[in-house]
């Protein structure tokens, strides 16, 4: 008889480790594939600290996006990633204020640094499963 143990906190764990990867690439590929439309949003401090056009400052930020995103989805360094994007995110978070954007970043930013404190090498493992005596 097999008998499988599913971890609530472990199961809540890959759920928001992968729910917040599956935001970021969204964004990411968004920014990538559409990065005229993110243009108007980069705020000018951006630009003068940068001294790069507003276009490549989307499009690298995309890349960065993408990149810690899918590392995020596949479970690697998990805790330092989930609190770079969450620092990243804050930033953005700050620049848009108490819009409804605004806010909502500042959601997945307090998610971020939730994964980042409470994530543990042994929420790798999600399944325990028991074969038992043969």
């Amino acid at each position: 008889m097999i008998n499988i143990n599913i971890s609530r906190q472990k199961l809540g764990m890959h759920l928001l480790r992968l729910g917040l990867a599956g935001v970021f690439l969204w964004f990411g590929f968004s920014q990538l594939l559409d990065s005229l439309h993110w243009v108007t949003i980069v705020p000018d401090w951006a630009v003068n600290l940068l001294h790069i056009p507003p276009a490549m400052i989307v499009m690298a930020n995309g890349i960065f996006e993408i990149i810690l995103a899918s590392l995020l989805a596949m479970g690697f360094f998990v805790r330092i990633i989930s609190f770079v994007l969450g620092f990243h995110l804050i930033v953005i978070a700050f620049d848009f204020g108490f819009t409804a954007t605004g806010i909502r970043d500042l959601g997945l930013v307090i998610s971020s640094f939730a994964l980042s404190f409470m994530y543990t090498e042994d929420n790798d493992e999600i399944l325990n499963i028991d074969h038992g005596s043969a």
